[in-house]
C-alpha cells in the first residue's frame, strides 16, 4: 500500500504484480536518484503503474521463495508450486508433480488445476520465468566488494 495525495490516485485497486523487490527502483525513481550499475538489481521501476500512467504493472512475473528455497514461480494470474509445506509447517516438500492454480477462477488456491486441462499451454511461460531466473543467478558474480 502506498499513499501520496497529488501523485498517486487514492483507492486504486488492482491484480496487476507488485513484489517489494520493486520498491527500491520504485523509490529511486519517484526521487530521481540514480540505481547502482555495478550489481544486479532484481525489482523494476513501478512508477507509471503507480501513478496511473499505465494500465499495467512493469512485472509480469516473479518466483516465490521460502528461505533459499525455491518454491514456484507465478506468471500472470498463474501460479505453479513445486513444493509444499509439511503438515507441521516446519519442513518442504518437493511435490511429485507441480500444482498449477489459475488465481482468477481459484484466488484462495483450493482447486489445484481447475480449468488446467484447458490451459496446459501455460506451462511454457511458467517453466521460462523459473529457467530465466535460475540462468540469471548462474551468470551474477555475486555482490561487489567493499
Amino acid at each position: 500500500m502506498i499513499r501520496w495525495p497529488g501523485q498517486i490516485a487514492s483507492k486504486k485497486v488492482s491484480n496487476e504484480i507488485f513484489h517489494q523487490i520493486d520498491l527500491f527502483p520504485t523509490i529511486a525513481s519517484f526521487i530521481g536518484a540514480d540505481i547502482p550499475t555495478d550489481r544486479i538489481i532484481d525489482g523494476v521501476d513501478q512508477s507509471n503503474f503507480l501513478k496511473g500512467k499505465s494500465d499495467k504493472s512493469a512485472r509480469e512475473s516473479m518466483v516465490i521463495y521460502i528461505g533459499n528455497e525455491l518454491f514456484g514461480v507465478k506468471w500472470r494470474n498463474w501460479k505453479l508450486l513445486l513444493k509444499e509445506m509439511d503438515s507441521d509447517g516446519y519442513g518442504i516438500k518437493k511435490m511429485a508433480y507441480p500444482t498449477v492454480y489459475n488465481l482468477l477462477v481459484d484466488p484462495k488456491e483450493e482447486v489445484p488445476e481447475l480449468n488446467y486441462l484447458n490451459d496446459t499451454w501455460v506451462d511454457f511461460p511458467l517453466y521460462q520465468v523459473m529457467e530465466d531466473h535460475e540462468a540469471s543467478i548462474a551468470n551474477d558474480s555475486g555482490a561487489p566488494g567493499p
